[in-house]
């Protein structure tokens, strides 16, 4: 009697580790080339009232209470359904006496590339039931756009965030069309009385990068923060993350690391997306306790699993040192609150169930002038060393 061949079957190779996850390094790019970014001289600041306008800025005021939105890595390509649930979850947040007043984006905006052709169905429709502002950082498949007419890179999201004047843009006399925001860069600082917010773009390469002119503005804008109010710096690159489709990229830590010690200031939060889940670590710089948070649960549909063998809460790795990872959730989408108040900011996290808001995670970070015996005041600890 013949016995059929058995042909062997291909496993699977086995899912990286948290711990191979966290320690990547992606190595530096070589060519120029590799990250074009509009080249426009200026501060590229922007204050509340020009994007929320004069009325919200005086009620901000008056309440001495800012509340925003933050998410990444919202397009909702070939499936609409969860970057809607997201957009009608949080928009339940912009009702009520202390209501969101907008959205910072932590980038990804249009799939796969960026394309203005991507942005009616996924930026307009996407969130046609969130009618606040929105301003943000390119991603890095924003990043990816072909150059526009007039040659300059991120054409698409140029288009639509920093537009000169929203009522020259075509787009913007359309009524199934969010009107083009006014930001004045691809990267940007908010400075309010209640928080300052420092945007920075972190390329299209692998685990991200900082340019030497982006370095440079960093640094002046770290600096010129103001110590009464808590500093936020939001970014689509993690340093951290145990995804296993990105994972951390140290090398680009090193680099933040570089600029916070040169402007003699770090920021009391960082803001990521990237990877397509929630993340929150810790992470010990100058005797105080900074959030690292990742959040790209803001609706592309595929989310990211995390790496197997994650020790109990909170988890430390080794070769992290001063570094836990102290909340995760890869199984639903989400979005992150921001309530700013004198002195001190509340950064919550909620999951979407149902189209409604259910919060998961809460940390809350206080202002230099807030701390006690903070070394921040004075020079820090951290060895400055030169920007090659």
């Amino acid at each position: 009697m013949n016995r059929p061949i058995l042909e062997p079957v291909a496993c699977p190779p086995p899912r990286p580790t948290a711990h191979e996850l966290l320690v990547r390094r992606y190595p530096a790019p070589t060519a120029p080339a590799a990250m074009p970014t509009p080249r426009q001289a200026g501060p590229h600041r922007m204050t509340l009232q020009e994007i929320v306008g004069r009325r919200a800025a005086a009620e901000v005021a008056d309440r001495r209470l800012l509340r925003l939105h933050a998410i990444g890595d919202t397009g909702g390509l070939g499936n609409p359904g969860p970057q809607r649930a997201v957009a009608e979850a949080m928009a339940c947040e912009l009702r009520g006496p202390d209501p969101a007043r907008r959205l910072f984006h932590l980038g990804d905006v249009v799939y796969p590339h960026g394309e203005p052709g991507g942005y009616p169905a996924q930026f307009d429709g996407g969130w046609a039931p969130y009618p606040a502002p929105i301003v943000g950082v390119p991603g890095n498949h924003d990043g990816e756009c072909p150059p526009g007419p007039d040659g300059q890179p991120l054409h698409g999201f140029t288009r639509r965030f920093c537009s000169s004047g929203a009522a020259s843009e075509p787009a913007a006399r359309d009524p199934q069309t969010r009107p083009a925001q006014q930001q004045p860069h691809v990267h940007w600082s908010l400075r309010h009385e209640l928080v300052t917010i420092i945007g920075v773009y972190s390329g299209v390469t692998d685990g991200g990068q900082i340019d030497e002119a982006q370095r440079r503005w960093l640094i002046g804008e770290l600096a010129a923060a103001p110590r009464d109010a808590v500093l936020l710096l939001a970014m689509h690159h993690p340093v951290y993350s145990a995804d296993v489709v990105h994972g951390s990229n140290l090398a680009l830590g090193e680099v933040l690391d570089e600029c916070f010690a040169r402007a003699r200031r770090a920021p009391d939060a960082v803001l990521a997306g990237h990877a397509h889940n929630y993340q929150r670590f810790s992470r010990s710089l100058d005797e105080r306790s900074v959030p690292y948070l990742v959040a790209g649960s803001g609706g592309f549909p595929e989310l990211h699993a995390l790496g197997r063998g994650i020790p109990d809460l909170p988890a430390s790795f080794t070769g992290l040192p001063g570094v836990t990872l102290d909340a995760h959730q890869h199984s639903a989408f989400g979005f992150l609150t921001v309530t700013a108040q004198p002195g001190r900011t509340r950064i919550d996290y909620s999951l979407v169930v149902r189209r409604r808001s259910v919060r998961f995670d809460s940390v809350t970070v206080t202002a230099i002038s807030g701390r006690r015996g903070l070394r921040g005041r004075s020079a820090p600890r951290w060895l400055p060393t030169p920007i090659r």
